[in-house]
C-alpha cells in the first residue's frame, strides 16, 4: 500500500515474513532523474532563487552593405542583452515517527501461529531508506512537471518550475497532436522546428511515459546499440538528426513526449548548513518513539525552453 499520515505504532506497522517488494507506478520512475546526474552530479547553489542560464539571439543572416565612404565616419552601434531565466529551490520534507514499542515488538507478525525469529531490521532505518526512495521519485516529478512558485512571502510554500512549466517550461518548440496518436510526422516536425530554431540535436533524449516507449518502438525499431547515462541504459533509435535515447517513466506528463537536450538539465540542491545536500535529522521530544525527518531544498535547471522540445495532446 501506498504512505499512510500516520506514525509507525505495533498494531498498525507489524512486521512481516518473506521478501518485501516495491510495487506500483513509481517502481517505473527514476531513470531520468539519474540520467541527468542525480544527487552526485547536481548543482550546488547558495541562494534560494537562481538563474538556470543568461541568454541572446543573434539576428537572422543577412548581406554587408556598407559603402567606402561610409567607413569613413563612425556608424550605429549595436549590442546584444542578456536574458536571465530565474528558477527556484523548494522545499521536500518528510517526517518519520515510529514508537519506540514498535520497535521493540521484531517478532510481532500479522500471524498469531507464528513461532521462530522475525528479521531484525529497524523499523526506523526501513522507513527512512523508503522515504528517500519516495523524495527521489518526487525529485524527478519535480524536473519533469514542477509548478513555478516565486518566493513571495515566508508563509507560501515556493515551487521548482519543471521543463512542462507554464511559466519557464517548453513553449518554443512545441507540437499540438490534438488527441491523435504517436506517428512519425509528430516527430519530424517537433525536430524540425528545433533544428530551426537553434537547439542542439546532438545528445537528444524523448522523455516519456511507457505506452510511448512501445509506440516508438513500432515506429522506428531500437538501435542496435545502447548507450549508458547515468548508470541507466537507454534505448536508441535514429532519426534524420541523429540518434535519439529513449527514457521511460511514470513521472513524465501524461498525453505528452518530451525532447529534452540532456547536456544542459541538472538537478539543483541548495546544501544546508555544514554543506549536507540532504539532511537527515533524528530529534528527542520526550515522547515514547523515534523521530526524524529528510529535508532537501531541491529543483531542476534546464538553462532555457528553447533547447528543448515537446509533443503534447497525444491520444
Amino acid at each position: 500500500m501506498a504512505s499512510t499520515s500516520a506514525t509507525a505504532q505495533s498494531y498498525n506497522d507489524t512486521n512481516v515474513l518473506g521478501q518485501v517488494l516495491q510495487i506500483g507506478a513509481m517502481n517505473n520512475s527514476g531513470q531520468f532523474l539519474a540520467a541527468i546526474g542525480g544527487l552526485n552530479g547536481a548543482r550546488r547553489v547558495k541562494s534560494i532563487s537562481y538563474d538556470m542560464a543568461a541568454s541572446f539571439s543573434l539576428n537572422n543572416g543577412a548581406q554587408g552593405n556598407v559603402s567606402e565612404t561610409a567607413t569613413l565616419s563612425a556608424g550605429t552601434a549595436k549590442f546584444y542583452a542578456r536574458t536571465p531565466v530565474n528558477n527556484v529551490t523548494q522545499i521536500n520534507k518528510y517526517e518519520i515517527i515510529v514508537s519506540d514499542r514498535r520497535e521493540a515488538a521484531t517478532d510481532e507478525v500479522v500471524s498469531t501461529t507464528f513461532l521462530g525469529n522475525a528479521p531484525q531490521v529497524s523499523e526506523f532505518d526501513r522507513q527512512a531508506a523508503i522515504q528517500m526512495e519516495q523524495f527521489n521519485a518526487d525529485w524527478e516529478y519535480t524536473c519533469l512537471q514542477g509548478v513555478y512558485a516565486a518566493r513571495s512571502a515566508v508563509g507560501v510554500a515556493e515551487g521548482s518550475g519543471g521543463l512542462t512549466d507554464s511559466v519557464i517550461g517548453i513553449s518554443t518548440h512545441t507540437v499540438n497532436a490534438s488527441s491523435a496518436a504517436l506517428d512519425s510526422s509528430m516527430i519530424s516536425e517537433l525536430l524540425v522546428k528545433m533544428s530551426a530554431g537553434g537547439a542542439p540535436m546532438n545528445n537528444l533524449a524523448f522523455v516519456m511515459r511507457p505506452a510511448y516507449l512501445d509506440q516508438l518502438n513500432v515506429l522506428y525499431g531500437f538501435a542496435p546499440q545502447d548507450r549508458n547515462v547515468g548508470g541507466v541504459t537507454l534505448k536508441q533509435i535514429y532519426t534524420t538528426f541523429g540518434t535519439v535515447s529513449l527514457i521511460m517513466t511514470n513521472n513524465a506528463p501524461a498525453n505528452t513526449l518530451l525532447a529534452v537536450n540532456m547536456p544542459y538539465v541538472q538537478p539543483v540542491v541548495l546544501p544546508h548548513k555544514g554543506g549536507i545536500d540532504i539532511l537527515m535529522k533524528e530529534f528527542l521530544d520526550g515522547s515514547s518513539a523515534q523521530k526524524g525527518y529528510i529535508e532537501g531544498y531541491i529543483g531542476v535547471d534546464f538553462k532555457n525552453e528553447a533547447l528543448h522540445g515537446k509533443i503534447y495532446g497525444l491520444a
